[in-house]
């Protein structure tokens, strides 16, 4: 099993979101964004190479027009981060969450989307990847020429073969309206093995609704999208202060794993896995229906710039009896410090575990493409 397959139920969650304009038009130069003919290549060329992947991979299926000619306009790498982190929460349901939202559900649609559709073109690419990033897995896959029953559920797993087509039914985008089917091709020779979008069906894209809402481009604006981002409300304060002080008294065993998966040149998809023996869930040992665990995650940027992520995990009590959870976070490669804060919430024993982590780049994770 994949580590990045995920449920519909976060895919539904942030499913009303996941809009976008076709991949061709988002090629495209937006229009009136500078006075001179060759002014948005020459903005392109002068973005850092960091912010140039972003742009045209990270973000190329979502960012609006005007979002894109704001973002070619700003002049320092501090605005295009504060730019980029107002992206994200622009696009967020509730900004002040801990946990990424939205850009979280982007990356492992990506990450998904290159080990299920990858091949000689990278996964996001082609076109069903596109299709997976902008709405998330279709609601069933009809596969001509198959055995398998009209209208099943897509098993990600093991529907591996290649049909002559593949239709993608979706119960319901904005915009387009439902029960939406998409019609993918086979489309290959020799080692280039593909599906293409049906022609007919280009023009479905282009009725998705883009969020968030279109407004005019002007410096106003500009200044708005780079402006200081909204910092989560932290809940666990408790757990916080434990990272800051390192100080505990009573200590709660936990495991941890951290697993890489490549999305694009600019982000990794890192998965936090942890486990908590359960001998620890309980002050009698005894292993319970469910049992609240609050943990409290923070990774520090070399810069000193940290990101919290706090997450409560049920107990679920495996062949193991252990308690599992699992954070995914989108960061750059390179170099960070991982400071994990756990608590029992029935005995009141507490941990902290600090940790270095590498990030590796999109190359060494064996992607080329």
């Amino acid at each position: 099993m994949s580590i990045f397959h995920f449920t519909m139920r976060v895919a539904l969650l942030l499913f009303p979101l996941f809009c976008a304009e076709p991949f061709l038009a988002q090629e495209k130069p937006p229009h009136a964004c500078f006075e001179q003919p060759n002014g948005y290549k020459e903005a392109i060329h002068r973005l850092p190479e960091s912010a140039r992947y972003w742009l045209v991979e990270d973000a190329v299926y979502i960012i609006t027009p005007d979002e894109r000619c704001a973002f070619l306009h700003l002049e320092t790498n501090e605005e295009r981060e504060q730019f980029i982190a107002q992206f994200w929460n622009r696009r967020t349901a509730d900004p002040s969450s801990p946990n990424g939202g939205f850009k979280t559900e982007h990356y492992r649609r990506i990450a998904f989307a290159n080990e299920k559709y990858g091949g000689v073109i990278t996964g996001w690419k082609t076109d069903r990847g596109r299709m997976y990033v902008l709405f998330g897995p279709p609601d069933s896959v009809d596969f001509a020429a198959d055995r398998k029953a009209e209208g099943a559920a897509p098993n990600p797993e093991t529907d591996t073969e290649f049909h002559p087509m593949e239709k993608w039914l979706y119960r319901c985008i904005e915009g387009v309206g439902e029960k939406v089917v998409f019609h993918f091709e086979f489309a290959g020779t020799g080692t280039y093995k593909d599906y293409r979008l049906a022609a007919s069906d280009q023009s479905v894209l282009e009725q998705a609704v883009l969020s968030p809402e279109r407004f005019a481009m002007t410096p106003e604006r500009i200044e708005l999208y780079a402006g200081a981002r909204r910092l989560p409300e932290i809940k666990f304060k408790d757990l916080e202060a434990i990272v800051v002080s390192g100080t505990v008294r009573d200590q709660a065993n936990f495991s941890h794993q951290v697993k890489f998966a490549a999305a694009t040149h600019a982000i990794t998809l890192a998965r936090i896995e942890l486990r908590i023996p359960c001998e620890v869930c309980t002050d009698d040992g005894a292993v319970g229906a469910t049992v609240a665990y609050p943990l409290f995650i923070r990774i520090s940027k070399p810069s000193g710039q940290v990101a919290d992520l706090e997450l409560t995990a049920d107990m679920a009590a495996d062949s193991g009896l252990n308690l599992t959870a699992h954070l995914d976070v989108p960061l750059a490669p390179g170099t960070y410090q991982l400071a994990i804060a756990a608590k029992n919430a029935t005995t009141g024993n507490a941990r902290v575990l600090r940790t270095q982590i590498d990030v590796p780049t999109y190359e060494s994770l064996g992607t080329k493409n």
